[in-house]
């Protein structure tokens, strides 16, 4: 980035030039921050003709610059490819863009356009010869190019839920969480996709402690600070994401078919009970859906993302550390049963910042209450799963919580302690 001067109108006016990737993005960090620092509330125009490409990490710099700013800020001269990508990352809502062609935009109440609007056509992606870099239960991700990837959906998945997962990855990245950035909705072999920016260099947390243990604390570490900001980012229900204890309630009544009437009454009551709350969760929060890329942490996958109480995150966490200890139960993400036990203990200790076993253990065991609720639903969330996993989950919902009702129903009351700020509501 560099200084060109002033314009008629007293503007300062800086130049974004080439190609701004994950790899130098920090030139243009520190380019910005001393924007800040040497210009406070100056007016700025930044020229963006010379700019061929921008990464989502350089979108969250320029976003950054945008709040932090006292100043009017302008950018022009842009590319309809860096203006789409202004547009998705909601840059376009907050300053003026000036527009390389007629587009109109819409924006909803909360100033978040909803960018992926549908195409007539979409564009064909063929991925039979590509690379499979990554699966899902109802995904896989394959390799484009080195700075593309696409997840193409079974064929079971609706496209209005592939719609959902755009809108929800790009309004979480205007909130400030760094994910990485969905580009298009393409048609692939008889199923779609969408493109999304490839972080690189990448790994996913469990893999990276796996094959990194002297750095398995300040992994973890950095895993649950992550959980900690999308927890204290208030979302209110104005947007694209649903309330977290809304689809809970119906999964419990999806379960009707499984468990008798009382333990559907119970599951009722434990997810009932969960204080309202308008803060983010991701709904989906593991190991595998956290990369390590460098010193920082990027969130996947976003199908799920909503708001509500933090517990239905933590209890996806205790879900997985129960479920690691199921013989027959393999999603580790990664890690083995005892680097799963551990790395949860310390997500835990570091969430609620306590150091002393006894007020580790009550935490662990209404995290867990509620792990055990997460595990009784997993059927319904996970509607094409084999009957033997389902059976598994059911089997385990039968023994673990039904058996100790009044103990899980104690828990409701440990929320209670354990949580309370402004930001719950009844």
């Amino acid at each position: 980035m560099t200084e060109q001067g002033y314009i008629g109108d007293g503007k300062r006016v800086f130049v974004l030039e080439g190609r701004v990737s994950q790899e130098n993005v920090g030139s243009l960090e520190r380019g910005l921050e001393a924007l800040l620092e040497e210009h406070p509330g100056q007016d700025l125009v930044l020229d963006a003709s010379q700019l061929d490409y921008i990464s989502s990490k350089g979108l969250r710099s320029l976003l950054k610059l945008i709040r932090k700013s006292t100043g009017k800020i302008e950018i022009r001269d842009v590319s309809e490819t860096i203006y789409s990508l202004f547009e998705t990352a909601g840059i376009t809502n907050l300053v003026y863009v000036e527009k390389p062609f007629e587009n109109e935009s819409s924006d909803n109440a909360m100033g978040i356009s909803q960018a992926h609007s549908r195409p007539k056509s979409l564009r064909y992606v063929a991925t039979d010869n590509s690379q499979i870099i990554g699966r899902g239960r109802s995904s896989t991700v394959y390799l484009l190019d080195s700075e593309t990837l696409v997840k193409e959906y079974d064929e079971h998945v609706p496209i209005e839920k592939i719609y959902q997962e755009m809108d929800r990855a790009r309004n979480a990245f205007v909130y400030g969480i760094p994910t990485a950035m969905p580009l298009e909705l393409v048609r692939t072999d008889g199923s779609y996709g969408i493109i999304f920016e490839r972080i690189v260099p990448a790994d996913t947390v469990g893999h990276t402690i796996t094959e990194h243990m002297e750095n398995f604390d300040e992994i973890a570490w950095k895993y649950t600070d992550l959980m900690m900001r999308i927890h204290h980012t208030p979302v209110g229900e104005s947007t694209c994401f649903l309330a977290q204890k809304d689809i809970w309630l119906n999964w419990v009544e999806g379960m009707r078919g499984c468990y008798r009437a009382e333990e559907i009454g119970f599951l009722r009551e434990m997810v009932g009970g969960i204080p309202n709350r308008d803060t983010m969760v991701h709904c989906d929060f593991h190991e595998n859906n956290v990369l390590v890329t460098g010193d920082d942490l990027v969130l996947i996958d976003m199908a799920d993302i909503g708001y509500g109480h933090p517990i239905f995150d933590l209890a996806g966490g205790a879900f997985r550390a129960h479920a690691s200890l199921i013989p027959g139960r393999h999603a580790h993400h990664g890690l083995s049963a005892e680097n799963m036990q551990r790395f949860w203990k310390i997500v835990v200790s570091r969430y609620f910042g306590v150091d002393g076993p006894e007020e580790l253990e009550e935490i662990l065991d209404m995290c867990l209450a509620f792990g055990l609720v997460r595990s009784a639903l997993f059927p319904m969330k996970h509607a094409h799963i084999s009957d033997d996993l389902r059976r598994i989950h059911i089997d385990d919902a039968r023994q673990n919580l039904f058996s100790r009702q009044e103990w899980a129903l104690q828990q409701l009351e440990s929320l209670a302690r354990f949580f309370s700020d402004e930001r719950e509501r009844t």
